[in-house]
């Protein structure tokens, strides 16, 4: 009996701290990926108050997405530890910086362009500290937490260029962006639906798939003015489920 317990006891000693390191990864993964959302949320945002699109949620939303920003940055910090995950996170902060400045300024219809290409730069910073914070990972799952994280963003990402056009900045780089963003969250959103193990996964995953097509046929319609609040709120349909299925994807298996 004595070392049945003792060989209980070393069993979760050394269980307990291995789940705990997972855990970290998977939060650490989840956080970085959502600076990657954010810097699309906030764009979307700016544009959406600058086209008078639910003005008071927008701004709302976007004072919000600047806080979760900062508040991300910090809660990241610790869990950098490599030399490569600080030199991202670093790099990470320096592009913030001005993305932060200029949301705070005045709001120009002709700056959008120019804000664009500062998120663009956090965006990519964010890609990269994503990326070194999953490659540590010490298990398979951050492939998942990481692609699931991806389609927040890139929920965000396709309203925000929608917004961008209608707020009178398109351009074919623009409207082939779009296109080169559906496919993705298309092709990523069946990946996981093939791989999906769990009822619950399935179910949040089909939700979305629902949301996604019926999002899908405005972006590929002919719209009017009348399509912005559609894509406004059919965007943030989107992020909440792809919020909930990133969530599950850090729960730690049974």
């Amino acid at each position: 009996m004595m070392k049945s317990f003792v060989r209980l006891w070393l069993f979760l000693a050394l269980a307990l701290p291995a789940c705990m390191v997972r855990a970290a990864d998977s939060d650490a993964i989840a956080l970085a990926g959502q600076q990657r959302m954010l810097s699309q949320r906030i764009v979307k945002s700016w544009c959406q108050i600058g086209l008078n699109v639910l003005p008071e949620l927008s701004k709302t939303q976007l004072d919000e997405a600047v806080r979760r920003f900062d508040s991300n940055l910090s809660a990241l910090e610790p869990v950098a530890t490599s030399p490569e995950a600080r030199t991202a996170l670093a790099g990470l902060r320096s592009a913030w910086t001005p993305l932060r400045s200029a949301v705070a300024g005045v709001m120009r219809q002709e700056d959008a362009a120019q804000l664009d290409s500062r998120a663009e730069d956090v965006l990519m910073a964010a890609e990269r500290l994503t990326r070194v914070l999953q490659a540590q990972a010490t298990a398979p799952v951050g492939r998942w937490i990481n692609l699931a994280a991806r389609q927040r963003m890139l929920s965000q990402r396709l309203v925000k260029i929608y917004m961008l056009q209608q707020w009178g900045a398109d351009s074919s780089a623009l409207r082939e962006e779009s296109e080169r963003v559906q496919n993705e969250f298309s092709g990523a959103l069946a990946n996981m639906q093939q791989n999906a193990d769990s009822p619950a996964l399935r179910g949040e995953l089909d939700n979305l798939a629902l949301q996604w097509e019926w999002l899908h046929t405005v972006l590929v319609t002919e719209g009017a003015e009348s399509f912005r609040l559609i894509m406004a709120e059919g965007g943030d349909a989107m992020l909440q489920l792809a919020d909930q299925i990133t969530r599950l994807y850090q729960q730690p298996a049974p």
